[in-house]
């Protein structure tokens, strides 16, 4: 029996956009990526400490949040390739910025603090969430390592593993994007208090490893350390990728952990661990990032191309600080949930206190 019409045209709805169709509604972000790339080298915004991302981000916020939805329905497509795979791309790439030379550079501090606080953040996270907030043991791990690891990413990522539901991992998601936007637009801010207002001696270096090892996602890193420096944001990557690299062992612990799998309605502890969710939510990003780094510190990229590889490069992460702003809504994130929210909030102040703390303590 052949499908009826009605039927086929619904077949057809749910079906995935076509790369070519994915690629079309990319065109219009990437032009205005470029222009933000434009007005962010005039020297009146480059004063301000405004990069091409911080751009890219407001003007998606602002678009997302007060133009009517059924314009922007048909730039989804091209808003889902830049926020996954252009921003993948784009952090891989970053690598050609740094140099193994570099990270030795960081010192000890570049890789303890971030551990450190990843540990910490998730210990934390998940005793708040549980003891004094009244959260499943499982929705406080989704929320704290969305603060803990890297974002959004990590959260997904968590997800598939202890298997929560659709709603508990949306609003993990929009905890990180309210708490990490606030933090990248926060953190410049405090620099600048800490240095020329408070007198302190803190080098751009140490403060792109304090944002890198407390700010949520790679984007809002890079972002907020390019509205200090450059130098603080290469710090910021660096110390950022350990906690990425370390999403690979969290998710087996994971997986690993007979109490959290046994948690659940109709769920037997010992069952069969996702190790497909695990494979699928290691962050190849991140291998691609210390591949293009390593590449870069034997000199196997001309120097000719090096300048434009940079600029592919801004494009890419423009690209996708515009999308994720445009996927931003207020209303929606403060609707996410309560509980989860103050999570998040008291998570935020507990990396950005902790965070200094510890930096202070080992700089």
């Amino acid at each position: 029996m052949s499908p009826t019409p009605s039927t086929a045209t619904a077949n057809l709805g749910a079906m995935p956009p076509s790369w070519a169709a994915r690629l079309l509604t990319l065109v219009p972000l990437g032009f205005i990526a470029w222009l933000a790339m434009v007005f962010s080298a005039h020297p009146a915004v480059s004063h301000l400490g405004m990069s091409a991302l911080t751009l890219a981000m407001f003007a998606g916020m602002v678009a997302g949040n007060t133009l009517p939805q059924r314009w922007l329905v048909p730039l989804a497509p091209g808003m889902q390739v830049a926020r996954h795979h252009l921003l993948r791309l784009g952090v891989a790439l970053y690598g050609l910025r740094l140099t193994f030379g570099a990270i030795a550079d960081l010192g000890v501090a570049g890789v303890l603090v971030p551990l450190a606080m990843l540990v910490a953040t998730l210990l934390v996270g998940v005793w708040a969430g549980t003891a004094l907030l009244g959260l499943s043991r499982r929705e406080a791990i989704l929320v704290s390592a969305g603060s803990a690891v890297c974002g959004a990413a990590a959260a997904i990522a968590v997800a598939s593993v202890v298997r929560t539901d659709d709603r508990q991992t949306a609003v993990a998601v929009a905890t990180v994007v309210l708490f990490g936007t606030a933090g990248m637009l926060l953190y410049p801010y405090l620099f600048e208090v800490a240095t020329r207002h408070l007198h302190w001696a803190v080098s751009e270096r140490t403060f792109g490893i304090y944002t890198g090892a407390t700010l949520h996602e790679v984007a809002q890193v890079i972002a907020s350390g390019k509205m200090v420096s450059d130098a603080t944001a290469d710090a910021a990557v660096v110390a950022k990728m350990v906690r990425v690299l370390a999403l690979g062992p969290l998710l087996l612990v994971l997986a690993l952990w007979p109490k959290l799998h046994a948690e659940g309605e109709g769920e037997r502890a010992g069952g069969a661990r996702p190790w497909r969710a695990i494979l699928k939510a290691v962050p190849w990003f991140a291998v691609g990032f210390v591949a293009v780094m390593a590449a870069h510190s034997a000199g196997l990229v001309p120097p000719a191309w090096k300048p434009g590889l940079l600029s592919l490069d801004n494009w890419l992460l423009a690209c996708a600080m515009l999308a994720i702003g445009l996927h931003t809504r207020i209303g929606t994130l403060l609707h996410a949930g309560r509980k989860p929210l103050v999570l998040a909030g008291l998570l935020f102040l507990f990396l950005m206190a902790g965070g200094a703390a510890l930096c202070a303590a080992v700089a």
